[in-house]
């Protein structure tokens, strides 16, 4: 049988490292901690790929202290069963709030049934919402 030299250091330093073996802490994965003799160690630049976010602050919407004569938007990104979630809430909306107008999004607009992908498309879709006359919007993912 052929012995593996770094899977026998590796046994190696986490014995010596008191941790048990074949569980490595990141630093005692059994390779040498310094570059061989004669190399320089390599320089690393760290990149956070992120980037810089900007916080916005800003007042909420008041609540609503009744749905009756309210107009509720039903939003759905076309995700499998979303609109059958909605549906039923609609349902529910009409059964305990007779005045109140349920206007299901994905029916009148077709072309917001999708995730909106930039912010572009998103103020897009919140401006269509909004001339839908809603009061309130309920939106559905149902992953």
């Amino acid at each position: 049988m052929d012995k593996n030299p770094i899977k026998d250091r590796a046994k190696d330093t986490c014995t010596e490292a008191g941790d048990v073996p074949g569980k490595h802490r990141a630093n005692t994965v059994g390779l040498p901690a310094q570059p061989a003799v004669g190399e320089k160690p390599q320089a690393w630049e760290v990149i956070n790929p992120t980037g810089v976010v900007r916080k916005v602050n800003f007042k909420p919407s008041p609540r609503l202290t009744t749905l009756e004569g309210k107009t509720i938007v039903l939003r759905w990104n076309g995700k499998h069963n979303g609109d059958n979630f909605l549906a039923r809430l609609a349902e529910l909306f009409v059964a305990s709030y007779p005045t109140a107008q349920i206007v299901r999004a994905w029916e009148k607009d077709p072309s917001m049934n999708k995730i909106s992908g930039s912010q572009d498309a998103s103020r897009k879709m919140a401006q269509s919402l909004r001339e839908m006359g809603a009061d309130m919007v309920i939106a559905a993912q149902c992953d």
